[in-house]
């Protein structure tokens, strides 16, 4: 999948699903080659301010690191139900798949949970 064509929203999932959090309302937008992720919420803090951009480096295949362009730090889970994410100075991967226009699911593969808005 090239990742120059992702835009649009992280995909919501139904409370059902097994998921790890990503808290605040996140968009993905083009921007050349960077995309960008928008806290729309405000309720998640990183040490730059909002639109930051991210890059989506594949590390293997269909499997990508998220990069912040400006601190190098990656957006880190774990792999446990609930978990939290965060920047982190280490990557995770995630496989990325358009579920539909302008939506994609951001799965841990490890675990098979997906990353999700929780607003």
């Amino acid at each position: 999948m090239k990742t120059s064509t992702v835009i649009g929203f992280l995909a919501m999932l139904s409370s059902q699903a097994l998921a790890l959090e990503l808290e605040g309302t996140y968009t993905v937008a083009s921007a050349g080659t960077e995309l960008y992720l928008e806290d729309a919420s405000g309720q998640i803090i990183f040490e730059e301010g909002d639109p930051q951009a991210w890059f989506f480096i594949e590390a293997e295949t269909d499997r990508y690191a998220i990069v912040n362009g400006v601190t190098n730090q990656y957006i880190h889970c774990g792999s446990t139900e609930g978990a939290i994410c965060e920047a982190s100075d280490v990557a995770q991967l995630f496989q990325i798949d358009n579920i539909s226009d302008n939506v994609y699911t951001f799965l841990e593969p490890e675990s098979q949970l997906l990353l999700h808005r929780t607003t």
